[in-house]
């Protein structure tokens, strides 16, 4: 489901690239920025804070 996505932590990946991007932190109900290595991760990983905030907000994802 969507809102599982939403409760995953953010995770750099195993690769050494440095994308921008946003996941959504449950703790402060916010997506906010981390940095991306390219491969890897998971789903809670998003080109733009406007992506992630259509996804996750909308969710009302709870801890």
């Amino acid at each position: 489901a969507v809102a599982d996505v939403c409760q995953l932590p953010s995770v750099c990946g195993i690769c050494k690239a440095m994308f921008p991007r946003f996941f959504f932190n449950v703790t402060t109900q916010k997506c906010e920025q981390f940095v991306y290595g390219g491969c890897g991760g998971n789903k809670n990983n998003f080109e733009s804070e406007n992506q992630c905030l259509k996804t996750c907000r909308s969710t009302k994802a709870t801890v």
